[in-house]
């Protein structure tokens, strides 16, 4: 399928933002200026804008300032989906009462698959993880458990055979890569297929890429952020997902977690809190982990979603190369 093209003509970008805001404060709401910034984040595969608005508002004598975020999606079932998915969410009062917070939907644009969807506040976990790491890092913990506990309706799963299948190329291209690994990341991938977790009877909602990247810290709660790998599966891949990205960032950045394996507890033992019991949880999250883990490295070295200038290509090799004697 060919994407569609994500650039819009001020005036189709003015008539959509504008009825946002009428189905958000009525129908005499009008715009008095915005702007669109696309520059503000690289991260993602998707394109991301962020509009401010200042708007007249029922009669009011001043302005109001909106900031939205609206995300462009290739194919329109993307798109409705972590719609719908979000307005379920949103709708659940399990969500509140457990102090879930995620973006709301405002509106849809369905000629440029466009979703627009309220701008979050907080601090990047990445930044915030080093100020107060014992309650970010049960916040963290307690958040999921509360995620996989909500009650959302999907067909996309998450399985371990779609895990395995993901992986098998990128396998063969580190083979590649690294000649002199080969036997051993062959012995690690036979390992995780000969391992392979069944999948579960009842399945939980994922998000499907909970790590330090989609998260915030707001004031004592976490802001889980891009659902658009949200499918049901086994609660344990987010697990597995998080540590191989905390695990990367004990490496990284040392003086925001100096100790991987107290911060894995840390979150482990809230997550355990406030789940329901699963004795086998342990081990299915040492499996996601190690497949997150060659997931992750592949990415570092073949990915086009990155900065391709050659100091910042030399640096993720590097850290690759790391990540790679260590899995």
């Amino acid at each position: 399928m060919t994407p569609l093209p994500m650039d819009m003509a001020p005036e189709e970008t003015q008539r959509f933002l504008l009825e946002a805001l009428r189905s958000l404060e009525g129908v005499d709401a009008r715009i008095e200026t915005w702007i669109a910034d696309d520059s503000f984040t690289a991260y993602g595969k998707h394109r991301v804008v962020r509009y401010d608005l200042e708007a007249r508002v029922g009669g009011a004598r001043h302005p109001r300032r909106y900031r939205w975020l609206g995300k462009f999606y290739d194919r329109e079932d993307d798109a409705r989906r972590v719609g719908s998915v979000l307005t379920a969410l949103a709708a659940s009062d399990d969500r509140a009462r457990i102090g879930v917070v995620v973006p709301s939907v405002l509106a849809y644009h369905p000629p440029r698959h466009l979703l627009l969807l309220t701008y979050e506040l907080g601090e990047s976990l990445t930044s915030a993880i080093g100020q107060d790491t014992e309650a970010i890092l049960g916040a963290v913990g307690k958040t999921l458990a509360s995620l996989h506990a909500l009650p959302v309706s999907l067909t996309r799963t998450h399985s371990p055979e779609a895990v395995l299948s993901d992986i098998q190329p990128r396998i063969a291209d580190l083979c590649g890569r690294f000649p002199s690994e080969a036997k051993s990341l062959r012995r690690a991938f036979h390992a995780l297929e000969s391992d392979a977790p069944p999948f579960p009877r009842s399945p939980s909602f994922v998000h499907g890429d909970f790590g330090p990247a989609n998260l915030l810290w707001r004031t004592g709660h976490i802001v889980v952020l891009d659902f658009d790998k949200c499918a049901l599966g086994d609660p344990a891949s987010d697990l597995g997902n998080l540590f191989a990205q905390l695990f990367r960032m004990s490496l990284k950045k040392p003086e925001k977690l100096p100790d991987f394996t107290i911060a894995r507890n840390s979150v482990l033992d809230a997550y355990r809190r406030f789940s329901p019991s699963d004795p086998d949880l342990e081990r299915r999250v040492a499996w996601y982990e190690r497949a997150t883990l060659l997931r992750k490295i592949h990415g570092l070295l073949f990915s086009k979603n990155r900065p391709q200038e050659p100091a910042a290509v030399q640096q993720r090799q590097a850290e690759a190369v790391q990540l790679l004697r260590l899995a």
